[in-house]
Formats: structure tokens, sequence, C-alpha cells
């Protein structure tokens, strides 16, 4: 058994104390698929689990969130009277944390033995967790199979590590291409290219047409803004045990990819915010106030569309990310998963509540109030959802998207990462050079994790 580390020993008092008022005072309602787990449970639907056994017992779950306003109203005023229906022993205590700091409230919490039994947590968090045995494996839980076929592979991929999974997808995101639809007829099209040789063309017929025109925009050289891009271009990050870096993100096709997008920037076809420049990505799709626009497309998430509502909606196209040299695109995976505490006082109860809120019910539920893409397969599809316009380009998306390495160091991975696509960008080091020491370090992270 691994011993604790420092970081889970050594808690704040201030924030301890926090922690436990706030749950007291909550009273009111990467590049593979890991393999699939042996669970040694018979499969079956989620829709046939849900059904509490003749002996079951009182139970208050502990659960902890970091909803929105209104995403919290949904599940207050929704989602939990539809679950205490169907288990009416069962008890949910909802506590909001706030989204400032809680990562370190949760390690606060674990270190002082009042974490709750579940919480919706950011799905990079979990390997740094779980090597801390903090968290509950959840793949031993029953009808836990069923629950992960039913599920998209990259959301679910984000629980696995160490060669178990240590909680479910929830809700998730990814990034796609989004079109200003006048700047694309400029360029020549109609319709989204289908390639990464097409957009290139488009945005050289862009640029010849107004200088200060941009065809492609790239949200930074960050982790989660570069690998749709990267990776869809051939790169890769680590080899698929995510054990190593050198030979896969210092290999010939990483170096390409890179060398793809350097030669955009040198061009001219990158739009400032790929180092940090301005108009911002949002501001350049749609033109500032009293300005027109200047770019072509970004590479954005859900939240672009859930928050401008009506005001994109005839402007805007979404579609999937333009295919690379495989023949297909490969954008980044986000979202929030739920997992259950090493310590948590009611397991199965909880393990009832995590099974429920991935129903196809309340996934399209969520989906249709609050914006939320849905992790459960059949949810996605549902016809509730195709009214919401802009959904399938995400669902489409989710088909070949990737996890970010799911290491207990990803934080130092990812600013190597982004240390590397920096000084490339900057002319700083060669694509060779620059992946060949940000390999060399990120396999020193690996070793840790």
């Amino acid at each position: 058994m691994k011993a604790r580390s420092p970081w889970m020993i050594k808690s704040s008092a201030a924030l301890l104390v926090a922690v436990m008022l706030g749950t007291a005072c909550s009273n009111s309602p990467s590049n593979t698929t890991p393999p699939p787990a042996n669970t040694g449970t018979e499969n079956k639907t989620n829709t046939e689990t849900n059904t509490p056994p003749p002996e079951a017992k009182e139970a208050t779950i502990e659960f902890w969130h970091a909803y929105g306003e209104g995403e919290e109203q949904v599940l207050l005023e929704e989602v939990l009277p539809k679950f205490k229906e169907q288990y009416p022993h069962l008890t949910v205590n909802p506590t909001r944390m706030p989204t400032e700091n809680l990562e370190q409230q949760v390690i606060t919490a674990v270190a002082g033995n009042v974490a709750p039994d579940i919480m919706r947590m950011d799905n990079t968090w979990i390997p740094k967790f779980a090597r801390e045995q903090a968290l509950q494996p959840v793949d031993g839980f029953p009808d836990f199979a069923a629950l992960k076929d039913a599920s998209f592979e990259a959301p679910m991929s984000t629980n696995y590590y160490d060669g178990q999974y240590y909680g479910i997808p929830l809700d998730t995101n990814t990034k796609i291409a989004i079109y200003n639809k006048e700047l694309l007829e400029a360029a020549g099209a109609t319709e989204p290219p289908q390639t990464m040789e097409e957009l290139a063309d488009l945005a050289r017929a862009l640029k010849a047409k107004d200088p200060n025109m941009f065809g492609i925009t790239i949200g930074g050289v960050d982790a989660w803004n570069m690998p749709p891009w990267f990776w869809s271009l051939g790169g890769r990050i680590t080899d698929d045990e995510y054990t190593k870096a050198t030979g896969y993100l210092n290999s010939p096709e990483s170096v390409q990819a890179l060398e793809t997008i350097m030669g955009w920037h040198d061009e001219g076809l990158l739009a400032p915010p790929i180092l940090a420049g301005q108009p911002g990505t949002w501001e350049g799709l749609r033109g500032e106030e009293g300005t027109a626009a200047t770019y072509m497309m970004i590479n954005e998430g859900p939240w672009f569309f859930s928050i401008l509502g009506d005001a994109v909606a005839e402007t805007m196209i979404p579609a999937k990310m333009p295919n690379g040299p495989d023949g297909s695109s490969h954008s980044v995976i986000g979202g929030q998963n739920l997992v259950l505490f090493k310590g948590a006082k009611e397991p199965d109860a909880a393990w009832q509540f995590a099974q429920f809120m991935s129903t196809e019910e309340i996934q399209v539920l969520m989906a249709v109030k609050t914006g939320a893409i849905p992790t459960n397969r059949a949810a996605a599809q549902a016809d509730e959802l195709k009214e919401i316009p802009y959904l399938q380009a995400y669902v489409d998306e989710l088909e070949t998207a990737l996890a970010r390495t799911p290491s207990a160091e990803w934080d130092k991975i990812s600013q190597a990462f982004q240390a590397a696509f920096e000084a490339a960008l900057r002319g700083q080091a060669t694509a060779q050079d620059a992946l060949d020491a940000a390999a060399a370090e990120i396999d020193g992270y690996l070793a840790r994790s």
C-alpha cells in the first residue's frame, strides 16, 4: 500500500473548518480507451438496476458538487425529487461547493476524514486523488460493466487510473469547429471544410482577400486548446499505457504536426490568440462592438452556444473538427465525473445515486434544462435533444475525442507541453528540440504517476 503524501496530511485548519461548516449547513434540497474491467457481475441495463431490494435500509448520501446556479436549481427541483420517488428509503444531502480553491478544500476534507460519500469532480483530478488512496474503485460495484458499455468511451476513460476505474462520467464536453458563415463564404466555401488541408486553403484564400483576416483560430498553446489540433494532425503525447512520452511526443509524426501549426503561424493564417494576442476568440469570430469579425473559425466548447444563444444562431455554423492524416479528428475531453471517497459512510447508496444520475432519463433532463452533453450514448441521441441545433456536432466529435493524459502529475505534464509549444511558435526552438526536451521532462513525471 502506498503511503499518503504530504499534501494529503498537511491540511489547513481554516479550510477544514470551512468544509465541515459547509457540510453541516447544507440541509436544503489520450490517448486510447482502457480495457474493459472484469467485474464478475451480470450485465444489465441501467434502468433494470434501479429497483431497491425489499430489505433496503434508509440512508443519507452526502453529495458535493459545484454546479452553477441554474444547474443546481434543476438538481434540487427536478432530479432529486425523481430520485426520492424511485428510492424513498434514500435521501441525498447536496452541498454546493465554491469553485475557487475547490481542489484544496477536497484535499483538506480527505485529510480530516470529512469528505462526502460522493462528489462531482473535474475529470483531471481523479488520478491525483486515486494515487493518494482517497477514492474507491467503482469497477467492482454491481452493474458497472453495463454502465460502462452505455457510456461514451472517451469520457469513461477519464476515470481509469493504474488498472482500475475510480468514477463514472456524469457530464462531458469537447471542442468543435465554429465558423462565421459570412467569412466562410468570403473564403469561397458554403460548407465547413472536411480536412485540415482544405481549412488551410480557405485560410489562405481569405488572407489573400484581406490581410487583416484570419482563417484559423487556436485559443492558445496550452494543453486544453492545442491538443485538438496536435492530435488531429497526427501528434501524440504518450504511449497507449501512458508510461512514456519519448518516442511519442517527439516522434516524426508529432514533429510534423507541430511544424504544420508553425507553418500556419509563419504564413499569417493563425489568429492572434495563439500567443495571447487580441481580439479574443469570441470577439474575433463575432466582431467587437463597432467592428467587423476577423476570424473565420474558432475551436470552442458548447458554452459558446448556451451562453450566446439566439445572438449567434443564424450567423455561426457548428461542425466537427477537420480531419487529419488518419481520416479523423481528435478533439479533447472535458467534463465532470462522479467519484466515491474511500471513507464514504454510505458507499452502496452513493453508487445507486451514481447509477441513477447516469440513466438516459436523467441525462436527457440535464441536457435539455442545462445544456450538459450526456455521457450516456442513448441519451445523446434522444429525440428531445434534436431541438438543440448545435448539440449533434459535439456528440459526433465525442466518438473520436481523446482524454488528457490520466496522470497524477497532469498539472506538471501540461506545463511542460505548453512551454514546448510556446517556445516553438515564438521561434525560440525548433519543433524537434522543443518536443525532445518536453518528452524527457514528461517521462520523469510519468514515472512518478
